[in-house]
């Protein structure tokens, strides 16, 4: 079976998945925005952010997102406020903290359903408090209990998350566009998405590594870029850039804010291996991350190409009207070899071309008029759609999948087993394309995962032609599939996740670990190219104290919790389970599925028995911030020591400006040059 899928993937034709990539990125639509919620019950609407304020320090791997509001009650009595944040992808909201009487009170995590009891108690009471809670995959709450009549309420919260490198380009989202997904909520609450006051959102950019270029797609007018420093460790090459985007008042936060960071051509494939430990006396925590080098075969042959199309009621207006528009485009540019087929899906799927029709230019025609009478409506059966669409394929032929949704599923089977057992049926390779934020991002990432395909999020911000070359570069080439990566020397345990997947061409591989002892262990990343077994080595070493990065054990901690959320999506809760979700959300000091951040003042803290763990933390972690910011930018690549060019023999790393570039991609990069000049 293993050489039967990786066989076909070879086969893979470029063309099928590239209009697959640009019918992806050419869909997007209205969004509601994210903001203050307000109840349509009666109350007072007196309530508004007068200040929004995010700054963001990307270093070493891991963003820090910081984002400071002040709300304002205008009326004449107390009011609740609801702050939604869509889910940022891999995010750890680890401080909370609220204003009183000028004084910060940091949050500390208990259990979900205490947490919501200590907060409602303390709003009846007419006292201070807030509270951070998740909503599944969807989003962070953040509710300030009582924002008294003419005074400042002053609130704060903080996430952590790892970000990866994608063909040499670095991307960071700020999510402020809702999804839509969520239909009974939106009855029950309005938003509001503007700031009366002002609006600010600074980011300072530290690499190790030159950076060619920075970007911000839909704020390019508007953002003010610098560059700081070149300076790295020791008079190492290295840059900090500062980033400053900011709106006097009146400012709405209805839109994701996207900055991409593009490394230099020359930049090295490499391990990276980022450490902390307390002192001798503490177990280890480290982030590695591989971006790797290997021959990935480019691929160039015609397919039969199925699309899954969500046509639900969150499709309604300029989202189907793009998603037309772009089925349009891609049946007109496809080869006469090739064949497609067109699945949609909303409270029942249907075999929308009646199977496969060859792609000769009258049945083109004639299917591009038939799209376009295609009318959004009705609930999301999402099992349904990939069920019909796994049915009647041609054995004979390479296939390849695409799911674009931006919903949830909400009809029919929604258990993360179910969709497994039915990917399981099969040997075809799903690619799976989120558009917008508050979609089932953990089920999209795991049925591409299991399929050894990929998954990819677009924001309606995103630099459209940016992430089609992307997309195209992965698939025109061959991947590293079985992925495994291992630590020789019996000092690493706890190594997550510990599945990585398949790595298509640019992507690095991004995982964290705990250790014991110290001194020199040896890095082995193995996988498959085309059936066939490699393997890359190198010698890193684990020190006994550097206490430079203590985020790290929470992103170890969250990542873990992923794996465990996955086991939970799939077999359903245990209490084991959910104890060892517990078990670090309160240890580490996380808001997950199972626990929440309080903030009450210090005195009811001890009164309800609550301890500082989280206090002492934030401590922690703001003093090696602040040390960090004074020092300059350290590289942490670990294999290059051998003195035979690192892991990857000195091989570049794979980018949108090297290696084999085809007429399609020059142009998009060509174009990508064009708009920025404009933008200027």
């Amino acid at each position: 079976m293993e050489k039967k899928v990786r066989g076909r993937w070879t086969r893979l034709g470029a063309r099928a998945l590239l209009g697959a990539a640009a019918f992806v990125v050419l869909w997007c639509g209205d969004v509601w925005a994210a903001g203050l919620l307000k109840p349509l019950d009666g109350r007072s609407t007196a309530i508004h952010i007068k200040t929004h304020r995010v700054n963001v320090t990307i270093n070493n791997g891991f963003a820090r997102t910081e984002v400071d509001q002040v709300f304002m009650n205008d009326g004449q009595q107390d009011l609740e406020a609801v702050y939604t944040l869509p889910l940022p992808g891999q995010a750890s909201l680890s401080e909370l903290s609220l204003w009183f009487d000028g004084r910060e009170n940091i949050g500390e995590v208990v259990e979900k359903e205490r947490a919501r009891a200590v907060y409602e108690s303390r709003k009846v009471q007419g006292s201070d408090t807030a509270l951070a809670e998740k909503d599944d995959f969807k989003t962070f709450n953040i509710r300030a209990g009582v924002v008294r009549p003419q005074v400042e309420t002053r609130v704060r919260f903080v996430y952590y998350q790892p970000l990866e490198i994608d063909l040499n380009v670095g991307r960071y989202v700020y999510p402020l566009a809702e999804g839509g997904v969520d239909d009974e909520r939106d009855r029950f609450w309005t938003v509001d998405d503007a700031v009366r006051g002002s609006f600010a959102l600074n980011v300072e950019l530290k690499s190790a590594f030159p950076i060619k270029d920075v970007r911000l797609p839909e704020h390019q007018d508007r953002a003010v870029v610098s560059r700081e420093s070149n300076m790295g460790e020791g008079g190492a090459p290295g840059d900090v850039y500062r980033v400053a985007l900011e709106s006097p008042e009146g400012a709405r936060l209805d839109k994701d804010v996207v900055l991409y960071y593009r490394l230099d051509d020359e930049v090295p494939a490499r391990v990276e291996l980022i450490p902390y430990r307390k002192g001798p006396d503490s177990a280890g925590t480290f982030m590695v991350v591989v971006t790797p080098a290997a021959s990935l075969k480019r691929i160039a042959e015609g397919v039969d190409w199925t699309f899954v199309l969500d046509i639900s009621g969150s499709m309604t207006g300029r989202k189907i009207t793009t998603l037309i528009e772009g089925v349009s485009r891609i049946l007109g540019k496809m080869s006469a070899n090739d064949r497609f087929r067109i699945v949609t899906f909303n409270t029942t799927a249907a075999d929308f071309t009646g199977g496969y029709v060859p792609a000769s230019p009258e049945n083109v025609q004639t299917w591009m008029q038939r799209v376009k009478q295609i009318q959004a409506g009705g609930s999301t059966a999402l099992f349904d759609g990939l069920d019909l669409a796994y049915r009647l394929l041609d054995g004979e032929r390479t296939t390849g999948i695409v799911l674009v949704t931006d919903g949830v599923c909400n009809v029919g089977p929604t258990r993360h087993d179910e969709f497994l057992g039915l990917l399981k049926q099969h040997d075809v390779r799903l690619f799976t394309f989120v558009i917008g934020n508050s979609a089932n991002q953990p089920l999209m990432d795991r049925l591409a995962k299991e399929s050894g395909g990929f998954a990819m999020n677009v924001s309606e911000s995103d630099d459209i032609a940016g992430r089609l070359i992307q997309a195209k570069a992965k698939v025109f080439h061959e991947c590293l599939h079985g992925v495994e990566l291992k630590f020789h020397g019996e000092k690493v345990s706890r190594l997550t996740p510990g599945r990585p997947g398949s790595l298509y061409l640019g992507r690095q591989l991004v995982a964290f670990g705990r250790y014991e002892g110290h001194g020199e262990v040896e890095v082995e990343l193995k996988a498959k190219v085309s059936g066939q077994e490699r393997s890359w080595r190198c010698k890193a070493v684990l020190p006994e104290t550097d206490a430079e990065n203590p985020e790290l054990e929470r992103l170890w901690a969250l990542s873990s919790i992923e794996e465990h959320m996955e086991m939970i999506r799939e077999r359903g809760e245990s209490e084991s389970l959910r104890e060892k979700v517990v078990r670090l959300g309160k240890e580490y000091s996380l808001v997950t599925d199972y626990t929440s951040m309080v903030v009450i003042p210090q005195d009811a803290m001890e009164a309800e028995g609550i301890g500082g763990n989280n206090a002492n933390r934030v401590a922690g972690e703001r003093m090696a911030q602040t040390a960090r910011a004074n020092a300059p930018v350290r590289n942490h690549r670990v294999d290059e020591t051998s003195g035979n060019g690192g892991m990857f023999q000195g091989q570049k790393a794979p980018g949108v400006g090297s290696g084999p570039v085809g007429p399609l991609m020059a142009m998009l990069v060509a174009w990508l040059a064009a708009m920025k000049r404009k933008s200027r």
